[in-house]
């Protein structure tokens, strides 16, 4: 996923707008892994800054999770607006730039993860499973007892009493 900077470097032009597709099953870095079900559309525009390179753009594809409530499987659109400095200069929150070329790679999958959402649901009103059946409660009410109190929790229950 390599982006040519060669007019940029050369001052030939002040930006250079791109627009890549890139077809992939899977996003992967150390334990982070998630199931594409659809191509990674990125588009946006370098510019030259000094002798820095500003890559402003966007990301859209959709995710395969599974709902955090009742565990049905989800497909997750991700619209992620991104802003980052390649460099041949080292630095926090700068990504490396070869002599005519910066590869976009890892600045997607890093976008990426830090827009994985913390928590996936197939729907806002989502019931979730009955904790003691597992039931899918989006589907229907089950028999278990509501009021069940936990019997190590129980003498609790005098503290109340009295108000």
């Amino acid at each position: 996923m390599f982006l040519d900077i060669t007019d940029l470097i050369k001052k030939k032009t002040d930006e250079k707008e791109f627009s890549l597709e890139i077809n992939r099953d899977m996003l992967k870095r150390d334990d982070f892994e998630v199931k594409l079900i659809s191509p990674l559309i990125v588009k946006g525009k370098a510019t030259l800054d000094g002798e820095d390179i500003i890559v402003k753009g966007s990301i859209e594809t959709s995710i395969k999770s599974f709902c955090a409530r009742c565990l049905k499987s989800v497909d997750y659109p991700l619209n992620i607006n991104f802003e980052e400095r390649f460099s041949k200069k080292q630095g926090e929150d700068i990504y490396p730039m070869l002599e005519d070329r910066i590869d976009l790679e890892d600045m997607i999958v890093d976008n990426v993860i830090l827009s994985y959402p913390l928590k996936v649901l197939c729907k806002e009103d989502c019931k979730g499973l009955c904790p003691e059946c597992g039931l899918d409660l989006n589907e229907g009410q089950c028999d278990c007892l509501k009021d069940a109190i936990d019997p190590r929790l129980e003498a609790l229950k005098s503290f109340f009493k009295g108000e």
